[in-house]
């Protein structure tokens, strides 16, 4: 039985819509520094949350990383004849747990291109996001991501489950 409700959850996610996904959950993976998972929800079309959870693997500073940012998107800068491509910065706060150091709090401010595919519910993206710890010294911190995400629509898979069963 639970083997039948992920792949339901999986089919009738994959059911989203490329042009109305902003209202879902983008999952995916960041390769960078530091290097993990992606979560984005747009609030509206041009605002979002992203959440990271990733690990560092620069020698030293070996960790794992917990953040959130808020992202204003910009459609207007970079135009494509298939597809949206948004410039997007914000502000964020991140949590690193150095393995051997300590943790360390830093502002960010992350600024990326993304690519919205136009008939597939995904995104790829490139993103730089230079910043400055507060905790426990202060210093300056630099993050990048190249990755990608794909968009569920959970509250219509949820909703399609509770219908099933």
């Amino acid at each position: 039985m639970k083997k039948l409700l992920t792949v339901a959850v999986l089919l009738i996610g994959l059911q989203a819509l490329a042009q109305d996904y902003k209202g879902h959950y983008g999952v995916g993976l960041a390769l960078g520094e530091p290097s993990g998972f992606s979560v984005k929800k747009f609030t509206d079309g041009e605002q979002a949350f992203q959440y990271t959870v990733g690990y560092s693997l620069i020698k030293g500073e070996e960790g794992l990383s917990l953040g959130v940012d808020y992202l204003f998107h910009n459609y207007d800068i970079i135009t494509a004849e298939k597809g949206s491509i948004p410039f997007y910065y914000g502000l964020g706060i991140h949590l690193k747990s150095y393995n051997d150091v300590g943790s360390q709090l830093y502002a960010r401010i992350p600024l990326g291109v993304a690519y919205e595919i136009s008939d597939f519910p995904a995104d790829v993206f490139f993103e730089f996001a230079p910043g400055i710890a507060v905790f426990p010294t202060p210093s300056i911190v630099t993050n990048f991501a190249i990755g990608g995400r794909f968009y569920f629509d959970i509250k219509r898979a949820v909703n399609k489950i509770e219908d099933i069963l």
